[in-house]
Formats: structure tokens, C-alpha cells, sequence
């Protein structure tokens, strides 16, 4: 099985950017490498690596064009750089390099966050990625907390998510369960704080809050704030007496 190394040759530049964390490849290696002078286009396949100092990306085959900055790996795509990792399908690397596509059972992993999806749209400059497709699912607290949605977007720079429909929030470790049309999750206020609107409902240990809106702080650790017609639903502990519903 014979391996070919042309980082020499090479201005092999793959952006694999995951919360500000950047793969810049400096060489491939495959059980088999093309390059055509002519073209600038880069063929490589079986068991195909891609290195820099920091990081290696693996996929069974790859096409790269260095004059383009476009190119595709496909076949068991991962990729890992220090405490980030990207496993897909399939990776496309738009013209310029600045866009990336992962395809196929896309997951993205940073310390204690993992973002799911079909697809997954990611914009190096704006350091932006959002989800395609009609799931997505983004956990925490080492899987021990979740939120699942029709489609979520996150501005790095800002350390913002966005989730809309169909939202659902469960917390094994904080003992919450919650749901709401759309929401919005700090990352910096408070430990994380997830803003529920629309039909918002959250329960924990037992007792239920539900409003237009609802504010959980701490990732979800506890119900804040409650807007718009609120209902409470409160269980005494112990438990002696029926559920008491207060509506305000």
C-alpha cells in the first residue's frame, strides 16, 4: 500500500473552523495522490490525511483545488484539532475557503458542546454556523442536557443560539424538562441562559410553569422569569394535597 506525501507542493489550505478553531493543512497523504499542474486539482484517495502542527483531518477520498480553495472529502470524514472534533459524511469546502458544508450525520464537538444535524452550514469570517434540514440537536453538561429543534443557528462571536420549532429542552441533571416555539440561548449571561417564546412550558421537580415566554438561567438550571398568561402548577412537598393551579 503505497502512500505519497506533496505537501511541498501543496498550498493545501482546509478550513475546518469549529467555535474559532481553524485546520489549516499543510500536506496530504492517501494510498493514492494526483495532482495535475494544469488544473491545480488534487485527487486522493484511500485512507486520505490531511496535517498541520495541530491537527489531522481523515476521510477515505478527497478533491482540492488550489487555486479555487474548493474542493470535497467524502467517506467517514473526521476531523480534530485540540478539544474541537467534526465527524461527517461528506465535507465541502466552498470557493475562497470561507464556507464549509458538512453533510451526513454532521457532528461538531467543542469541550462539553456537541451540535447534530443532517447538514451543517458553517462561515469561517463571520465565525457563524447554522443547521439544514428538520432536526437538530445541541447538548451539554457532557450529554447530561439537550436541546432539540427544527433548525439552530450559533454566532460564535456573539455566543448566541438561536433554536426554532418545535423546541424541547431536557435536563437530567438539573431535573427540567421544557418546550417552546423558539428559543434563544446566552452563552455568557448567567452560566447560559435559554429564553422559551412562544407557548413556552418548563417543568421541574414537579412543578410546571407556562407563560408566552419563559427565562431559564444557569443552562436551564432554574425558572427565572415568566411572561404573558402565566400558569403555575405547583406540587407541594410532601405531596399531601392535589396540584395547585394559580393563573395570573
Amino acid at each position: 500500500m503505497k502512500r505519497k506525501n506533496i505537501g511541498a507542493i501543496l498550498s493545501f489550505l482546509l478550513c475546518l473552523s469549529l467555535a474559532g478553531v481553524t485546520y489549516a493543512a499543510s500536506s496530504v497523504a492517501g494510498d493514492t495522490v494526483e495532482y495535475d499542474f494544469r488544473s491545480s486539482q488534487t485527487v486522493a484517495k484511500g485512507n486520505v490525511v490531511l496535517t498541520n502542527n495541530e491537527g489531522t483531518v481523515r476521510a477515505a477520498n478527497a478533491e482540492y483545488n488550489t487555486k479555487s480553495e474548493a474542493g470535497k472529502l467524502t467517506g467517514g470524514v473526521e476531523g480534530v484539532q485540540g478539544e474541537a472534533r467534526i465527524t461527517c459524511n461528506t465535507l465541502v469546502i466552498h470557493a475562497g475557503g470561507d464556507q464549509l458544508t458538512a453533510i451526513g450525520n454532521a457532528v461538531l464537538t467543542k469541550q462539553d458542546k456537541t451540535l447534530r444535524a443532517d447538514q451543517v452550514e458553517y462561515f469561517q469570517s463571520r465565525k457563524y454556523m447554522e443547521t439544514v434540514g428538520d432536526w437538530a440537536k445541541l447538548t451539554m453538561d457532557n450529554g447530561q442536557s439537550s436541546l432539540d429543534a427544527e433548525y439552530i443557528n450559533y454566532d460564535m462571536n456573539a455566543g448566541i443560539a438561536n433554536a426554532n420549532g418545535n423546541v424541547r429542552i431536557n435536563s437530567s441533571v438539573r431535573k427540567l424538562t421544557a418546550s417552546g416555539d423558539k428559543a434563544i440561548y446566552n452563552t455568557n449571561e448567567d452560566d447560559g441562559t435559554i429564553e422559551l417564546i412562544g407557548n413556552a412550558t418548563a417543568t421541574q421537580d414537579g412543578n410546571t410553569v407556562s407563560g408566552q415566554s419563559l427565562t431559564l438561567r444557569g443552562a436551564g438550571g432554574s425558572i427565572a422569569q415568566a411572561d404573558g398568561k402565566v400558569k403555575m402548577v405547583y406540587l407541594p412537598k410532601p405531596q399531601t394535597t392535589k396540584p395547585q393551579d394559580i393563573e395570573a
